[in-house]
């Protein structure tokens, strides 16, 4: 039957559903080309990224590839014959897209250069017979094909290599997310282009300021409360301003979260755009923002309208990986995205179909990036770089917030870039929220114990570390020594989200009652989470986390005039992020107790020190290699050499059920069932496993397998040791 449809000139891409339909060639080119015309029309690029569509899977339509799609459609194998010659060649050949045909070479591979593209199409291997054949016989059906013509590139992608770089990372994104989509539809039945309608921002914005009105009038009245409503004035009064650069420098305590939010969804009703994009440093802060923002845009639980994306589980390792691994990959179809820095940047500057389907999806969005101060120094010109192309060419707006706000705009890269200050007045704001005092604790260097007795000695107190290491040795301090009616507890990534959640409400209950508690952390903490404590000890840590790290000491100014207290100590054991060395020399010439020195709050000491920063570490240390190989579009090489944190780590599932919440964990245990079956599950499956998500070191990860962690699927695994109802994953004992 289907050899007979062949003869007659029935070309199919893809092989039986469910249902037994096959899925036709001319539909799925039509298909693609339209969808990735209407993602490439969000950035002026429909007409090229219409013909990356319709070209991709051109060499399908070889009468080779068709008989072998046919007898491997019955045995489930692959067809194994190139389908992404054809298209390729007739890209740089008849359209005149040149380097951009790197979207078709790449669509299911990656992203690789010019110099790979042009061997892969003068290499004596290609048939290009095979070739011939398949745009002769889709000519017959695609009347485009026969007398092609050439679509415009935008002026700046042409004149600038690293702008039309970023164009080709962004029409991969539309192309790939595209026949994702359509694949995706056919393998499951579904009509492709049959989905949900968006909220709309002018709907999300009425939710915001509902919600946050009964949320204020709910919330005890706290002394800051007249400055923080000034700081959310400001911030709605900005979002009338043109797209563009912003930033929102207010103090720890001042509402950064609502006021970051209300400016994001006010712009992007004022001025048409499509999603807002949070993104934060740490996931502690991914757990909370994606909460704050469900209760105000969700308020009816649907799930639908936040979508939180974190952790990056890849089930296409390049292995066992097939066709519903890549097409479980997240595109970030919602209009409000929790997410964080790694995520978003690693996405950016990657070249895998599963890492990069998401990145059109920047074009047109309010991009926020919370704590902006914790960009690592070592990417920090190739992240501004990709901000300001999304900016100037994207229609993207980014708003930069953070108490510690970095001075970048003297860098090159900004080169004649003024961002718009949300705040008018910052230093009169952060006189008026001023609500610590320092002490230095140095000489001579107290051990971690000396400094876990030391915190004991007051009812609350809160320990900022630098590793977990540091922060399960005071923990165990502790313990051994016995704490009283205090609780102790812990916070780092060796717990899952949803425990870190769970533990940081605990807290909060404790703080906002009469307990006594007593909580180690490392850094996660610093940035955006609401706690409020009157004592804050925090290890040598560069100046902007010893003051992020300050914000969590007396937050909502409860405790008068000589207010909260920071001991800044220096310990005795070693051990910090490498990142950290740099930034402590700096910190430790202008903060501190010493005649000259400042405290971390002086703003001008602060300005004075990031700019002191970028200057001596220089364009190699901040990432000019990055730059430099996507000025030669050499894709790989960008993949290799950008790399946000330097301790790769992997996700691993944990055993921990919220005790409230037993259906989330079941739904995630359910998943766990169908991977383990082998069968294809759905992005928003996925997500069911973010809350049970902790992760580890790359490297002990290899270790342990098969032994304590065991591989489900990709780089997904779950850890079968014990997992410490305080301090989640234990690395160091054997009985853990």
């Amino acid at each position: 039957m289907l050899s007979k449809q062949i003869d007659e000139g029935c070309l199919w891409s893809h092989s039986g559903n469910a249902a037994g339909q096959w899925h036709g060639l001319v539909d799925h080119l039509a298909s693609v080309a339209a969808r990735a015309a209407k993602f490439g029309d969000a950035f002026g690029a429909a007409a090229l990224g219409w013909w990356l569509g319709l070209l991709h899977d051109l060499g399908k339509g070889a009468e080779a590839w068709q008989r072998r799609l046919l007898a491997r459609g019955l045995d489930g194998g692959r067809v194994g014959i190139d389908h992404k010659a054809a298209g390729t060649r007739f890209a740089v050949e008849r359209v005149g897209l040149w380097r951009l045909a790197m979207a078709i070479h790449g669509h299911h591979g990656g992203l690789e250069n010019p110099a790979q593209l042009h061997a892969f199409l003068t290499s004596p291997e290609r048939d290009r017979l095979a070739e011939g054949q398949a745009v002769r016989r889709l000519s017959e059906h695609i009347a485009e094909l026969q007398q092609p013509t050439p679509p415009p590139w935008p002026n700046w992608a042409r004149d600038d290599p690293e702008a039309g770089e970023m164009l080709l990372r962004m029409l991969f994104s539309a192309l790939v997310d595209a026949d994702h989509l359509d694949t995706a539809a056919h393998f499951s039945g579904v009509v492709c282009g049959a989905t949900k309608a968006p909220v709309g921002m002018a709907e999300l914005l009425d939710r915001f300021e509902r919600e946050r009105a009964r949320l204020l009038a709910e919330r005890e009245p706290a002394s800051i409360d007249e400055l923080r409503a000034r700081v959310y004035a400001d911030s709605v009064r900005a979002a009338a301003c043109s797209p563009g650069f912003f930033r929102l420098e207010a103090p720890t305590g001042a509402g950064k979260t609502l006021a970051a939010g209300g400016f994001a969804l006010h712009h992007a009703k004022r001025h048409g755009m499509r999603r807002v994009v949070f993104a934060v440093p740490f996931l502690s802060v991914t757990d909370q923002n994606a909460k704050v923002y469900r209760d105000l845009l969700d308020p009816d639980g649907t799930g639908e309208v936040v979508l939180e994306h974190h952790t990056a589980v890849n089930l296409d390792d390049g292995r066992r990986g097939g066709r519903w691994q890549r097409l479980a990959a997240e595109n970030w179809d919602a209009e409000f995205i929790v997410t964080t820095t790694v995520q978003l940047f690693e996405s950016i500057h990657a070249r895998t179909p599963t890492r990069m389907r998401k990145v059109h999806r920047l074009a047109g969005a309010v991009i926020v990036l919370d704590e902006v101060q914790a960009i690592p120094v070592h990417v920090l010109d190739p992240v501004l770089l990709a901000l300001r192309q999304l900016v100037e060419h994207f229609g993207a707006t980014v708003l930069l917030a953070s108490a510690t706000q970095p001075e970048f705009w003297h860098l090159p890269v900004l080169k004649g870039v003024t961002p718009t200050s949300i705040v008018a007045y910052p230093r009169s704001l952060y006189a008026a929220l001023r609500r610590v005092r320092y002490r230095w604790w140095k000489r001579p260097k107290p051990s971690l114990a000396d400094v876990a007795a030391e915190a004991a000695k007051h009812r609350r107190a809160l320990v900022v570390v630098n590793t977990t290491d540091h922060a399960r040795t005071v923990l165990r301090a502790w313990k051994e020594a016995g704490t009283g009616s205090a609780v102790i507890r812990h916070l780092s990534t060796r717990m899952c989200s949803r425990h870190r959640l769970d533990a940081i409400e605990e807290i909060r209950r404790l703080l906002a009652g009469d307990g006594d508690v007593l909580v180690v952390s490392t850094q996660l903490v610093e940035a955006g989470v609401d706690l409020d404590f009157p004592v804050v000890f925090r290890a040598y840590a560069p100046a902007e986390a010893v003051l992020q790290a300050a914000g969590r000491c007396n937050r909502e100014g409860h405790l008068g005039r000589e207010g909260g207290l920071v001991v800044v100590f220096d310990p005795h054991e070693p051990g910090r992020p490498p990142s950290y060395e740099v930034p402590l020399h700096e910190t430790r010439r202008r903060f501190g107790s010493a005649p000259g020195q400042a405290e971390p709050d002086d703003l001008a000491a602060l300005a004075a020190y990031f700019t002191g920063l970028y200057a001596t570490l220089g364009p190699e240390a901040r990432g000019q290699a990055v730059i430099d190989a996507r000025r030669q579009w050499d894709c790989p090489r960008v993949s290799e050499l950008f790399r946000m944190i330097s301790d790769e780590s992997v996700p691993v599932l944990v055993d921990y059920t919220p005790i409230a919440d037993s259906d989330a964990r079941a739904k995630a245990d359910r998943v766990v069932a169908e991977l383990r079956r082998g069968r294809p599950v759905r992005p928003d499956q996925l997500r069911h496993f973010q809350p049970f998500l902790a992760s580890l070191p790359r490297g002990f990860a290899e270790r342990q397998r098969d032994t304590r962690l065991v591989r489900l699927a990709g780089d997904l695994h779950i850890w079968t040791g014990r997992y410490d109802p305080h301090f989640g994953i234990d690395l160091t004992s054997e009985d853990q």
